[in-house]
């Protein structure tokens, strides 16, 4: 069977798909489904950790849940590459939010901007 060529529309629809479902917090079960399995290659390097397994994505998602609030990812640059069913992706996004440590009696605001590179593989 011939591989389904990726086109840019379509990964362009995924990112923009994936940070909607984090500023919304998505259930993590709609959300964990989009990263590959542990045996699909997969690696997500983040300031808390290097992730390897989907279990492991699924627990760091669901602490942000619980410790980042009223976020607005704002998608400034997107670099698109595609090849068959493969896409190299450079984006920046601007992430705006508030965080909460207990037991602060006051909420922080961060906001920075995040460069990224994904490797987008149609499943």
């Amino acid at each position: 069977m011939a591989e389904q060529q990726l086109t840019e529309a379509e990964v362009r629809d995924f990112v923009t798909d994936w940070y909607r479902k984090l500023d919304v917090h998505a259930p993590i079960d709609e959300v964990a489904p989009l990263v590959a399995e542990e045996d699909e290659g997969l690696e997500m390097k983040f300031p808390e950790a290097t992730l390897r397994k989907r279990d492991d994505f699924k627990g760091l998602l669901d602490t942000w849940y619980h410790r980042f609030f009223d976020e607005v990812h704002t998608l400034k640059e997107l670099d698109i590459s595609t090849e068959g069913d493969r896409a190299e992706v450079k984006l920046c996004v601007n992430w705006q939010l508030k965080i909460w440590d207990p037991p602060e009696p006051k909420s922080q605001w961060l906001g920075f901007d995040a460069y990224q590179t994904w490797v987008v593989v149609r499943s």
